[in-house]
């Protein structure tokens, strides 16, 4: 009785919070290598609003401004979405103008940056500790083993800071029984099966040591691979290795100290000696009119692709493969494919076109 009176009397609280205006955000991420580049324009929601999608913004101006002063018109292609239809030239500056509901906004200067080249990427087994619980609990300690893949750049005068993301993809065979007359024996097939997983967290970047003379990046962590792989698949299916995506970006320096700073925040548990929750500020402000908050970043990067074929047993100590894969197939996000391989699955001696 006692429990459901304690229950009948819950209720929601909602706190009493000023509302105040919603603020423009910018999401303007241009990419040299691509013909195509997309920038986002929406409005902050307040903590009380139900709303669960951030308003787009519609009808505003936007231009790309190069060096000498020529501007390139970003059309909206959809609601707060507006297009940007021009090859960038690399070690070129641009700044971008935003018109908008009577204000201008304008954004620091962006290089292009030349072409990030990864060094060599390799892997080596080892242990690493992982802690759960919040500050309000009592932290839980556990060791976990697996496959660490690291990656070198060394300075060549040019560009040095870096952003990576990535895809894992899985790959496993489960296998079915027919039975083909006149035969009473059951024949075994397999199911080619694979699935997609990408990072979480913070942002992966890279950058030369601080307070030293050493440009060069050594022994950058990019993944982590669990020795356990039947935690992604039952136990009676064979492990067929994974497919490493490794998705590079060359950067600013100030767009790698606006990650950076983003990046303390996130990773803050509310400990402590965590730092300071404070807004993080990017290079896009109001020229029209110094009070007006705007949110978000310019960044123009440069990009490369490469990707890995992961091999190892869970049993041992070791891996048996890490190899470059030199061809780029389309990879669907996940499936299966009975009887036949697809034509992207890895193995450690697959032959690829023109070889």
């Amino acid at each position: 009785m006692l429990i459901l009176s304690v229950v009948a009397c819950e209720e929601i609280y909602r706190p009493d919070l000023e509302e105040v205006d919603a603020f423009l955000v910018v999401e303007a991420i241009l990419v040299s290598n691509q013909t195509y580049n997309n920038i986002y324009l929406y409005k902050t929601l307040g903590f009380n609003d139900d709303e669960k999608d951030y308003p787009s913004v519609t009808g505003a101006l936007i231009y790309l401004v190069d060096e000498n002063d020529n501007q390139i018109e970003c059309l909206e292609s959809a609601p707060g979405t507006y297009t940007l239809n021009h090859n960038l030239e690399t070690g070129a500056a641009y700044h971008l103008i935003i018109e908008y509901d009577g204000e201008k906004y304008e954004s620091g200067t962006q290089t292009v940056p030349e072409s990030p080249v990864t060094d060599s990427v390799y892997a080596e087994y080892t242990t690493r500790i992982v802690t759960t619980g919040a500050s309000s609990s009592t932290d839980k300690i556990e060791k976990e083993n697996g496959i660490q893949i690291y990656a070198d750049m060394n300075f060549n005068g040019g560009i040095n800071h870096y952003r990576f993301y990535a895809r894992k993809i899985i790959q496993y065979i489960d296998h079915y029984d027919t039975t083909i007359p006149p035969s009473p024996e059951p024949e075994t097939n397999p199911i080619y099966r694979w699935n997609s997983y990408y990072p979480t967290g913070i942002f992966n970047i890279a950058g030369p040591a601080e307070y030293s003379t050493d440009k060069n990046i050594a022994k950058h962590s990019l993944e982590f691979f669990e020795s356990n792989y039947n935690k992604y698949f039952p136990d009676t299916m064979l492990f067929g290795g994974w497919i490493y995506i490794i998705y590079q970006y060359g950067i600013n320096e100030d767009t790698y100290e606006f990650y950076s700073d983003l990046n303390s925040q996130l990773d803050a548990e509310g400990k402590i000696f965590d730092p300071i929750y404070i807004q993080a500020e990017g290079n896009i402000s109001c020229t029209s009119n110094d009070e007006k908050v705007v949110l978000g970043n310019f960044e123009i990067s440069s990009f490369s692709e490469s990707r890995f074929y992961l091999n190892y047993s869970k049993y041992r100590d070791s891996i048996s493969a890490l190899k470059n894969i030199p061809y780029f197939y389309n990879i669907p996000e996940d499936g299966y494919v009975k009887d036949i391989m697809p034509d992207f699955w890895e193995t450690r001696s697959k032959r690829y076109p023109d070889e």
